[in-house]
């Protein structure tokens, strides 16, 4: 089920003239509005200042906002835990078959203790 600021490129333009998103959201409209329809941050820019009447401080707000979640999904590591598509398809082969199968994932509040048995499927 999609969120409601996702499904209208106004309602985003507006809640993220008015600082209304989080980070996740920011970055999901603008790749949904956006990016994947072949414009970029100054496109956002210019709609926010043509068709909207936010005014000059809210779009500047905006802008730094946008630009501020972004630069904090370059920074989030590599999901190397992540298991590939042939991984995944060999373990539901393995337990289909009846052969358990011990699925390794770290959790260190778990990982460290040592009292925390480990279940096979």
């Amino acid at each position: 089920m999609a969120k409601a600021w996702l499904e209208d490129k106004a309602t985003w333009l507006f809640d993220l003239a008015h600082n209304n998103l989080d980070d996740d959201a920011i970055v999901k409209g603008f790749l949904k509005h956006y990016v994947l329809q072949g414009f970029g941050i100054d496109d956002v820019q210019r709609d926010m200042h043509f068709r909207t009447q936010y005014g000059d401080l809210y779009l500047k707000s905006a802008m730094v906002g946008l630009r501020r979640a972004l630069g904090i999904q370059i920074e989030v590591p590599p999901r190397s835990e992540m298991r590939t598509l042939d991984e995944v398809q060999g373990i539901v082969d393995a337990v289909r078959a009846g052969i358990r199968v011990l699925v390794n994932y770290h959790d260190p509040e778990i990982d460290d203790d040592a009292y925390v048995a480990h279940a096979t499927w």
